[in-house]
């Protein structure tokens, strides 16, 4: 999704930002429907798709004053701001072949970030993800030394991204999460990214 930056009140990272315009928007709460077992409830993006969150975060909506395409963002108290965003897109043929995921060829990219791997959920539907991580002490600016004394346990920051082609729905549903660590490789998803992976995502069911 081409954009220019937000400044939302969880986004970390402004040069990873999706939308186009650079103010604060005033978060517009989701509706939130009926609560299911296991400290996890259900929310509606959008009128199209409910997924089940925890108990925890509040879901809020992006301005579509500011953003033309519904976006969403998680916030919880604490132990900090939460970096879960969720785009909804219009569909476009971007969906790649079994080759470009998992196989010799260039792995599959989205929107700049390499994607591959992915997974089956419900309706026999894949979903494609990849990350990519910054070196926080290196994102330095003219007023701060460099590198800068980031703190070890939160060096590297890891930009996971999901991505949903569901074409029925004529849609595209990217989810991004932010996580930060102490390592620069990583093998698995972690943190806000294994949230989505785990529960967040095979949750997602079409309303209609």
């Amino acid at each position: 999704m081409q954009s220019d930056c937000l400044l939302v009140p969880i986004l970390l990272f402004s040069c990873w930002s999706h939308v186009a315009a650079c103010q604060s928007p005033e978060p517009k709460p989701s509706k939130v429907l009926a609560r299911t077992p296991s400290k996890l409830k259900s929310a509606e993006l959008a009128g199209k798709y409910i997924i089940h969150i925890p108990e925890k975060f509040a879901l809020g909506r992006v301005s579509d004053k500011i953003a033309k395409t519904p976006i969403y963002f998680f916030q919880v108290a604490s132990p900090h701001d939460s970096t879960i965003q969720i785009f909804l897109l219009p569909y476009s043929k971007q969906e790649p072949s079994d080759k470009e995921v998992g196989g010799s060829k260039q792995p599959f990219e989205y929107d700049g970030t390499s994607l591959p791997h992915r997974f089956t959920i419900s309706g026999n539907r894949f979903v494609y993800y990849g990350w990519s991580v910054v070196d926080n002490a290196y994102e330095c600016s003219m007023n701060s030394p460099c590198p800068w004394p980031a703190p070890p346990e939160s060096r590297y920051a890891t930009r996971y991204v999901f991505v949903l082609f569901d074409k029925p729905n004529d849609s595209i549903v990217e989810f991004t999460a932010i996580h930060l660590g102490g390592f620069k490789r990583i093998s698995r998803v972690e943190g806000e990214g294994e949230l989505l992976r785990n529960t967040i995502i095979p949750s997602i069911t079409s309303i209609r």
